[in-house]
Formats: C-alpha cells, structure tokens, sequence
C-alpha cells in the first residue's frame, strides 16, 4: 500500500488482492470458488442430485442424494476432475470423495469444535472494501472467506 509520491488513491480490488495474498488465502479462496461454482462446472442435472460439502486437502467431498448417484459419480470421476480443472484450474481440487447422505439448500461446511461461530457480518470497513469486487459470486465468496477467518481468528 505504499504511494509512489503521488496522491493517487489506490484501488480497493487492488488492496483486497494484496492483502488476500499476503495472508495466503488464494488456495482456500479457490475452493470456496469451486463449492460455489459446483453447477456451472459440472451441469444442472448431476447439480440437482450431488452438491458439494467441503474442500480438504483438494479434495471435493461431494454429498449425493443415494446410492446410485453416488456410484455413477464415481465412474465419472476422470470426467468431473477434467471439469473442474477447466474451470477452476489442476490445483484448485485434485480428487472427489463421494458420499450418500441428505443435499442441504447450500453447501455446509463442517465446524470444528474448538471453533467459534463466525460473526453475523464483517466490519463496516471490509464490507465497505468488497463494494469494489465486481462478480457477485466472487464478492460473496470473499465474504464467507473473511467471516469464516475471523472466526478461526485468537480472542483478545
């Protein structure tokens, strides 16, 4: 965040980025962006009937509605990977770990339990800060990411 002798403000996407890499979020950034962008890299019908849950260690955990989706899916495993590496880039998830159980609305991740509860909004100069990102999806995704590290963050 440094000037360059002029006064020229700098751009809030710009400070955003800066600061997302500086504290290493790109890689847990990316698979927020992979959770998120699930249907449009994998299509409406399989969406409809597998939804992601989580990302560790690039790896997809993928709840399905039963048994038969869950089979299928494996099988299509090559197939999905290619997708989503096409889409998100080979690093973002490197494998699918598929699992029948009930499709919640939204993707839940799971929460340790020595964690806190994330806060119900970010301080009003980070929200003020995520204005400046453009992509709805992308601006949300920050969002998560930001709340979810402040819950993750030491009580002073």
């Amino acid at each position: 965040m440094a000037t360059s002798g002029k006064s020229r403000p700098e751009r809030v996407g710009d400070i955003l980025r800066e600061r997302i890499a500086a504290l290493g979020w790109e890689s847990r950034l990316r698979e927020e962006e992979v959770v998120t962008g699930w249907e449009a890299a994998v299509g409406p019908q399989i969406a409809a009937h597998a939804r992601p849950s989580h990302v560790a260690n690039r790896r997809l955990v993928v709840v399905t509605e039963n048994p038969v989706w869950t089979q299928q899916l494996a099988l299509l495993k090559p197939d999905l990977l290619r997708r989503l590496a096409g889409r998100f880039g080979s690093e973002a998830v490197t494998d699918l770990f598929f699992v029948t159980g009930k499709l919640e609305a939204a993707p839940v991740e799971p929460v340790p339990a020595a964690r806190r509860a994330p806060p119900a909004e970010l301080p009003p100069n980070l929200e003020t800060g995520l204005d400046a990102i453009a992509d709805p999806e992308v601006r949300e995704s920050v969002r998560r990411l930001i709340l979810a590290s402040l819950a993750d963050a030491p009580v002073l």
